[in-house]
């Protein structure tokens, strides 16, 4: 009798719904918590600014790009059926982007795809790479029509961590 009661545990804990993974673990374990915040920068004179931001904690991170004449807002997930962290957004011309995201070496990469002004598919790879607790630096990668991510960036720049309002 006592083996068929741990049987029968056993075999409830097997049925028992399993936790499910979130966003935050995924984030928590790549070790890149570090890019939530406000992240700022200054191209040749042009103020560029990123903000990761929980809208639902753990769960969807909202993402807003500003930059000199372009601005777009996003929302990241993870999709419980492929297990794949996803983003979606539009930006001030109304175009849909859509991307992925993943490891490039050990840092966190978005690999973006949306209409350029021909209609046509682009596709970039945005890696973000953490210099200090207050600094990173964004690599730009070429993506081919393949969708494979070059080995070398083909521009980068530092951002600086904008300390919150209180």
């Amino acid at each position: 009798m006592k083996k068929l009661l741990t049987l029968l545990a056993l075999m409830g804990l097997a049925v028992a719904p399993q936790a499910q993974v979130t966003l935050g673990d995924k984030i928590a374990e790549a070790e890149a918590g570090w890019i939530v915040g406000i992240w700022e920068a200054d191209l040749d004179g042009n103020k560029v600014s990123l903000s990761f931001n929980w809208a639902i904690k753990d769960h969807v991170l909202a993402f807003h790009f500003k930059g000199n004449n372009s601005e777009s807002y996003s929302l990241i997930a993870l999709n419980a059926e492929t297990d794949e962290v996803e983003q979606t957004g539009y930006d001030n011309k109304g175009k849909k982007s859509k991307g992925s995201w993943g490891p490039k070496d050990d840092m966190p990469m978005l690999t973006l795809t949306r209409k350029d002004d021909n209609g046509n598919d682009s596709t970039m790879g945005v890696a973000f790479r953490r210099i200090d607790q207050n600094n990173i630096e964004l690599q730009i990668f070429p993506v081919d029509a393949d969708g494979t991510v070059a080995d070398f960036s083909e521009f980068s720049f530092e951002m600086n961590r904008v300390k919150s309002k209180k």
